[in-house]
């Protein structure tokens, strides 16, 4: 028995002194695994970033650009109507509505997901999700997920601070402190991509993504923040070097972007999804259409550019405006009043947001329609509103909605006012001393969603736009009807003094196009 017990003693200590070897066996492989993880993955970027060097050094092909899509024009009237109330009503009037209208741009996602209303689960414009990467006019944009780079280790960092729209983004510049091109020739911009692509730039692009999500920047606002960094750090006449290094790092961060010669200097294009008015493109092998970023209104349409992308670039640049940007406040109040002085309330909006909603291109209407309010406008709005509809039926809650949309604000034409057509966003509305029937329209749309939690569409009627609103209750009026039977009651925000449920005259019996 104790030669048995003396075994045991020394097989548990053997086990035991094994242990530790071989927990560093499995730390020694885990370790040699990461490494050679790593060592695969350098190959492949340093053999695409070899690749895309030999595409920039080949002479570039010579294209002719499309001419800009203009943005659609509505003629609106210079005044808004005003409904006269002791004129003998109308009989109302049930209208089917046209086609739908298949926006131009992507269908956001909620919460990451795909957008779908479950009332209308069949609308081409939400069903049938593409691929990530893959834009469908109408329809879902999923980006391919893009990894944030891995930083190396124990790598000093000095950030420098970027001022963007009022607010300071912390960067680390040190790798392109002192870049500069040689040059615009295709040798130069090979050199330079060369040059980059050597340096440990990976923090610098780990920042601006990190960045991105941070402070909730749609694609366009990152893409403007790429432009920003270049200019502090090089100025605005240097203009090359800013859009060169434009296109390092949207490349680098998985964007379809390229540069372009045009007229002896360098351009940024950039792949979208969802078009950009009034801006010269070019529609590549790929597909995608390529945008030129700024361009110069009296410039060439022709230009030239290198024949393939950079291969780790699969996404587009996504007009959608998901998440407000989280600018640092520059608070401006304003005071609104309901004809009568019925209902005052007191606003406030963020000036840094609008000086980027105004840097906006010109996109389409669904874009600014599904753009959410921002929530320092929120709060101070809503409350307001939502104590001054409570208790109300649904007729009267709607109605006082519609009165302070309709009497509320100055009307004016986005050619009176800007010279441009130009739809607002939310909080545009709020902050510019007029707006027109398509911006009427769609924030009494979202008041109605966001406030009594009820459907709404807009109405698209040659030359104006309209709400419509899907009532719980039994309302009379004029309404819209859709193929399944869904009745919307019309409320129109630019005809002043109207009820819900009255079209105006010139559209009671006009099929209106439904945007959703």
């Amino acid at each position: 028995m104790n030669k048995m017990k003396g075994l045991s003693v020394v097989c548990v200590a053997c086990f035991l002194s094994a242990m530790p070897l071989c927990a560093q066996d499995i730390e020694k492989e885990f370790e040699e695994f990461e490494k050679k993880q790593q060592a695969e993955f350098e190959e492949f970027k340093n053999k695409a970033d070899a690749e895309f060097e030999t595409f920039l050094r080949e002479t570039w092909k010579k294209y002719d650009a499309f001419a800009p899509v203009p943005a659609p024009v509505r003629p609106e009237p210079p005044k808004p109507v005003i409904f006269d109330k002791a004129r003998p009503a109308m009989p109302p009037v049930a209208v089917k509505p046209g086609a739908l209208k298949i926006p131009e741009a992507p269908v956001p996602a909620v919460g990451g997901k795909v957008a779908v209303d479950p009332k209308h689960p069949d609308l081409p414009a939400i069903q049938d999700k593409p691929a990530p990467g893959v834009y469908v006019p109408g329809k879902p944009y999923t980006p391919v997920v893009v990894k944030v780079p891995v930083v190396k280790p124990d790598r000093s960092v000095h950030r420098t601070p970027v001022e963007f729209y009022g607010t300071d983004f912390e960067v680390a510049t040190e790798v392109i402190d002192h870049f500069s091109l040689s040059g615009d020739k295709e040798a130069n911009v090979a050199d330079a991509w060369k040059e980059l692509c050597q340096k440990d730039y990976e923090q610098l692009v780990s920042d601006c993504m990190t960045l991105k999500k941070e402070k909730k920047l749609s694609d366009w606002a990152y893409l403007l923040l790429t432009k920003r960094i270049g200019e502090q750090l090089y100025g605005k006449d240097r203009t090359n070097d800013v859009v060169f290094l434009q296109m390092f790092l949207l490349c680098k961060s998985g964007y379809k972007v390229r540069l372009a010669k045009i007229d002896d200097g360098l351009k940024l294009m950039i792949a979208t999804a969802g078009t950009v008015y009034g801006t010269p493109y070019l529609k590549m092998e790929d597909g995608d259409k390529y945008y030129v970023f700024e361009p110069d209104p009296k410039g060439s349409k022709s230009l030239y550019t290198y024949r393939q992308n950079f291969a780790d670039a699969k996404n587009l640049v996504c007009l959608n405006i998901e998440g407000i940007p989280a600018f640092a406040m520059e608070e401006q109040d304003r005071t609104l009043s309901l004809a009568g002085n019925e209902l005052k309330v007191q606003t406030v909006v963020n000036k840094n947001l609008i000086d980027f909603y105004l840097d906006y291109p010109q996109c389409d209407v669904v874009i600014h329609y599904k753009t959410p309010m921002s929530e320092e406008l929120r709060a101070s709005l809503y409350p307001q509103l939502k104590k001054a509809i409570e208790g109300k039926s649904q007729k009267d809650a709607a109605n006082l909605l519609l009165n302070f949309v309709q009497t509320a604000f100055q009307y004016k034409t986005d050619g009176e006012q800007f010279g441009y057509e130009k739809p607002n966003f939310p909080d545009e509305t709020f902050y510019y001393p007029y707006c027109d029937c398509e911006d009427r329209a769609m924030l009494y749309s979202t008041l109605v969603k966001e406030l009594m939690g009820l459907d709404t569409i807009l109405l698209d009627y040659p030359n104006h736009i309209a709400s419509a609103v899907r009532f719980t209750e039994e309302i009379p009026g004029d309404y819209v009807q859709l193929e399944d039977g869904t009745e919307y009651l019309i409320c129109d925000p630019t005809y002043i003094g109207a009820p819900i449920g009255t079209c105006m005259d010139q559209y009671k019996n006009v099929a209106p196009e439904v945007i959703y």
